[in-house]
């Protein structure tokens, strides 16, 4: 090896060492609890207001399948025997539904379950996060003809919390934004606890 070729690789494996001692210290002091400086956290959120069921979720996310789910909301949804978010042809008969009914969700996610009784009873739809890809399809049919019961979340524990959302860039409808939620706590503080009047 010449001396021009030793300096070069010296000068590279110096370089390397310094970039790799400053990244063990920073990395080492966030993983000790006592040193670690304070957390915040954000989020990604979908307004249900904005979005219109459009479909990019399922596409646009970094993930496969997509960190974005469909969910219903309970408290709105009328549990219709036949649901625009379930089944497309509105005018079948109750008791075909289940057999002949064209299912708005091609992955089957929309779950129907009769609490009831009867085939003309009251009826809860929840959705399968196994099967949800985010394709918007039930939300759209739900906003645009039934009670917006159905809407899209992005879920935490599956998002990769990206500084910069894919879908979020790709929304036609400017419905994702970064929330901030607050400083992470690990409850092992200082804190002052009222007792008869006086902090202690």
């Amino acid at each position: 090896m010449d001396r021009r070729k030793f300096l070069v690789n010296f000068g590279r494996a110096t370089c390397a060492l310094a970039i790799g001692g400053v990244a063990y210290r920073i990395v080492s002091k966030q993983l000790n609890p006592e040193e670690a400086g304070p957390l915040t956290r954000y989020v990604w959120a979908i307004d249900p207001e904005k979005c219109n069921g459009c479909g990019i979720c399922e596409t646009a996310c970094v993930r496969n399948p997509s960190a974005v789910k469909a969910v219903n909301d309970q408290k709105k949804c009328s549990y219709c025997v036949v649901c625009y978010g379930h089944i497309s042809n509105k005018d079948i008969e109750s008791d075909k539904i289940m057999t002949e009914g064209i299912k708005v969700c091609k992955y089957d996610a929309v779950k129907r379950q009769n609490y009831s009784g009867g085939p003309d009873g009251s009826f809860i739809y929840k959705i399968d996060d196994k099967l949800c890809t985010a394709c918007g399809k039930c939300v759209k049919n739900c906003t645009e003809k039934g009670t917006k019961s159905m809407f899209l979340i992005i879920r935490p524990d599956l998002c990769l919390a990206c500084n910069s959302c894919n879908i979020a860039a790709k929304c036609p409808q400017k419905a994702i934004d970064r929330v901030y939620i607050g400083p992470e706590d690990d409850f092992k503080g200082e804190y002052s606890l009222e007792n008869g009047g006086e902090y202690i």
